[in-house]
């Protein structure tokens, strides 16, 4: 448990990374929020690797410890990391717009399939990067950045052509990126020539401290990921060099940064500078509405009243007085709320699955809407049967940012990809794409990355690893401890066995992959990746990076296309 404590020293961590960093960061972005807050800051900065999927998370959390996110992402561009931070919501844009490239390239006439070999290995070229600059702030990156790595290479007059050519594209909007984690003489000497280059060629100079942790264990987890991640267990990955060679990537607290860049205080006062002139609100993740192809004459709502009205007299005959009434009071709702597109393209979808005999309904609260059943999108008649409509969309619960309607389409299970290609079709492949679901770690996995890392023997990690599956990593290490680990011979009262448990523990809450949701499109009249990053899927398909509950907090509407096998 963290306790809240004050400096007076100005600086913020504009580098911090998530366990959105899949693979490279070892904490969840709340925990991180949590600990920046407790230790003074004001701000914090989130630039994880090719991944915006933490930021909602991150800003909701922030909110809660009175702490303003800044919001960016770590790209590697031709080949070297660099960072960037979105100053405005035109540069958050463009930082979607970005991952997205980088993640799955173009997606203009994308096919299933089309640039998977970019999964695993996202990158942008400078010239995708000029493209998209605007309202971003550029930061050149760790020692392994393009800059930093002339200069360690004692190319000079390289190294500040490149910064002149980063200058000529981003202005004032960039700072020569300089870090400190005292890992010897070599670090030291490129932290000043870095600073000298800045200074030689009139440009600002930042420190940052590139976190991947925030605490002992925390920094175990990163320890274990990392050596995963080359397929090693961590002796072998310590003693090649590709672990962290100390535990200094850890979250330092202002005051320990005052002191460690004590005389250079200027690199500290750019943080904050810097921090204070990005700005980010949740509303710019939302992308606006897809447009539906309406006649001539027609807005959106006046479109679906008369679509509403078709339907009624198909299911009622002329409707009466009070099916009227009804009819009109959920229609003024859902115009008031801007929802009209909305329920358009669910009656076309149904309407194209119907058209070609495709089984196709609607469940759950929307069967309590006259619209969506006079759209023939639900069977069931809420007017006959008294249903509530508020209890599926209500101006009282929803202000139509915060909560959208909800409506799950079943459709036999065998012809479901038909009516997703149609979707795709409709809206193409750069405005629509599906939801995923964040897979946090289970007592299983946590148990398995943790014996692999430690050197145990398969044999026993498989046998113990079958009796965790209704436990999460905590209470699946304490059960392991008392239980599991006298019963297989394993001993978890030496070093090893000590480090082994404490590390599974810590992987509590942490995500660990992304899987495709069941059927959750989002939609949009712009490029979607531009407001939520897509990438590719080991199946070929595109996702986004956002979480379906991501999607709830920021009022994103899903477009709920779901295959059941009954209706098969």
């Amino acid at each position: 448990m963290f306790v809240r404590v004050v400096f007076g020293v100005k600086y913020v961590e504009l580098r911090a990374h998530s366990a959105f960093s899949f693979g490279d960061g070892a904490v969840t972005p709340e925990a991180l929020a949590t600990a920046a807050a407790a230790f003074g800051f004001h701000s914090l900065g989130l630039t994880d690797n090719a991944d915006l999927g933490g930021i909602v998370r991150f800003t909701l959390e922030a909110r809660r410890q009175n702490l303003r996110p800044v919001i960016g992402v770590e790209l590697n561009v031709d080949g070297h990391p660099a960072a960037f931070l979105a100053r405005t919501k035109e540069g958050f844009n463009n930082l979607g717009a970005l991952v997205t490239r980088a993640r799955a390239g173009k997606l203009a006439g994308w096919k299933k399939g089309q640039n998977k070999d970019r999964r695993g290995r996202p990158g942008i070229t400078w010239e995708e990067l000029a493209e998209r600059s605007e309202g971003i702030h550029a930061l050149t990156g760790p020692a392994s950045g393009r800059i930093a790595s002339l200069l360690d290479a004692e190319h000079f007059d390289l190294a500040a052509h490149e910064l002149a050519k980063w200058r000529e594209l981003f202005g004032e909007r960039l700072a020569v990126e300089v870090q400190m984690h005292n890992t010897g003489g070599r670090e030291a000497a490129l932290a000043t020539a870095l600073i000298d280059v800045a200074s030689r060629n009139s440009c600002r100079w930042v420190v940052t401290h590139d976190p991947r942790y925030i605490d002992h264990d925390s920094r175990m987890v990163h320890d274990i990921l990392t050596a995963l991640r080359h397929d090693m267990d961590i002796d072998t990955a310590l003693a090649q060099g590709v672990l962290h060679p100390n535990g200094e990537w850890k979250l330092q607290t202002p005051a320990e940064m005052a002191v460690r860049w004590r005389g250079r205080e200027e690199g500290l006062a750019e943080s904050e500078r810097i921090a204070l002139e990005c700005g980010f609100d949740l509303s710019w993740v939302r992308p606006p509405m897809p447009r539906f192809d309406v006649p001539p004459g027609h807005t959106d709502i006046t479109y679906l009243r008369e679509k509403v009205y078709e339907g009624a007299r198909v299911r009622w005959g002329e409707p009466d007085e009070k099916t009227r009434t009804q009819i009109e009071h959920e229609l003024g709702v859902i115009g008031r709320l801007g929802f009209a597109g909305f329920f358009l393209v669910m009656w076309d979808a149904v309407k194209f699955a119907h058209s070609r005999n495709i089984l196709a309904q609607g469940r759950g609260s929307a069967a309590n809407s006259a619209v969506a059943y006079c759209l023939a999108i639900t069977a069931v008649d809420p007017v006959r049967h008294g249903l509530l409509f508020e209890r599926f969309l209500s101006e009282i619960r929803v202000d139509g940012q915060t909560e959208a309607p909800d409506i799950d389409v079943d459709i036999e299970h065998d012809r479901r990809e038909e009516v997703l290609d149609y979707v795709y079709g409709k809206y193409a492949r750069s405005h629509a794409a599906i939801t995923c679901i964040v897979q946090t770690y289970r007592a299983p996995n946590a148990f398995r990355d943790s014996m692999r890392a430690f050197g145990y023997p398969v044999p026993m990690m498989d046998a113990i690893s079958k009796r965790l599956h209704h436990h999460d990593p905590l209470n699946g290490a304490h059960h392991v401890a008392e239980v599991l680990a006298p019963r297989f011979g394993l001993d978890v009262t030496d070093a090893r066995g000590r480090a082994m448990i404490t590390a599974m523990a810590a992987f509590e809450n942490l995500p660990r992959l992304r899987a495709t949701h069941v059927g959750g499109f989002v939609l949009s009249s712009q490029p979607l990746g531009d407001y939520m990053p897509i990438e590719h899927t080991s199946m070929g398909r595109t996702i986004i990076q956002f979480d379906k509950d991501d999607l709830d907090a920021v009022g994103v509407p899903k477009f709920d296309f779901l295959g059941l096998g009954a209706l098969a």
